[in-house]
């Protein structure tokens, strides 16, 4: 593996992070979600995957991916039932991580279609929306001080998970790869730094409302993989980038409607 697409990949994943940290200190968890669920971490794990194999693997990659997908669905329940409940961060986290093990797990045992994998996203994230659309708004009642160490601490882990992931991804088949590249590292990173900071519930609701926003990734991983399949891996990744981020404003524009 070159070292250029690992420190893209790696640097990419901790900007998000630090970026969402700080909207999150200063604004709303659904500005914070929003950045979150950019795709700045399973995008340029695509891009150094395209970098070192050919369309078939990109396409088997991305299907696997698709489906692998709706893990942070479980994922991002299980956390936010905990950290409403007033649950340690060890808890919560672990409940988070364990949920999508156990999604990734099951859903990586059938062979999904394009179609039926489209039809697994769309029922999986309809049901955890609407079970916990309650959730998404909480209130900053402890406003954090600003440290110095925060964003060197918040990109050191950051990088180190983001490394640990892809590394081992190099050395297994397209499709765990695909699962691999949907780990949540920004999500995991954003509730190891800000749990005990902002408080379980707000960073609850920044978790609950990007499940809208991770729509986009469907999409995204759609086009990723019809391109790939037609021997287009660049223009799937140029077309695919765009969807999430295309999504993600047109949910906050008719958010700003709404309000």
């Amino acid at each position: 593996m070159s070292i250029l697409p690992l420190a893209l990949k790696a640097v990419t994943t901790a900007a998000v992070v630090v970026s969402a940290a700080v909207v999150a200190e200063r604004t709303r968890p659904f500005l914070a979600a929003m950045v979150l669920s950019l795709p700045v971490s399973t995008g340029p794990a695509y891009v150094m995957l395209a970098l070192d194999h050919d369309a078939p693997f990109i396409a088997a990659a991305s299907l696997s991916s698709l489906s692998a997908n709706v893990s942070i669905v479980p994922a991002a329940v299980a956390y936010a039932y905990f950290a409403r409940r007033g649950h340690g961060l060890a808890v919560c986290f672990a409940a988070m991580i364990g949920a999508w093990l156990v999604a990734a797990l099951l859903v990586g045992r059938v062979d999904w279609s394009l179609a039926a994998a489209l039809v697994l996203n769309a029922v999986v994230f309809a049901i955890g929306i609407v079970a916990t659309w309650p959730w998404r708004r909480a209130e900053l009642t402890r406003p954090p001080r600003p440290r110095w160490y925060d964003i060197p601490l918040r990109a050191g882990l950051v990088v180190t998970l983001v490394v640990l992931v892809v590394t081992v991804s190099e050395y297994i088949g397209p499709t765990v790869t695909g699962v691999a590249a949907l780990f949540p590292a920004s999500y995991s990173n954003f509730i190891l730094l800000m749990h005990g900071r902002l408080g379980g519930p707000v960073v609850a609701a920044a978790i609950i409302n990007g499940l809208v926003m991770l729509i986009g990734f469907t999409g995204l991983l759609t086009a990723i993989h019809l391109f790939a399949a037609a021997g287009q891996v660049w223009a799937g990744l140029a077309a695919g980038f765009a969807v999430p981020i295309v999504w993600s404003l047109l949910v906050y524009a008719v958010s700003r409607i709404r309000t």
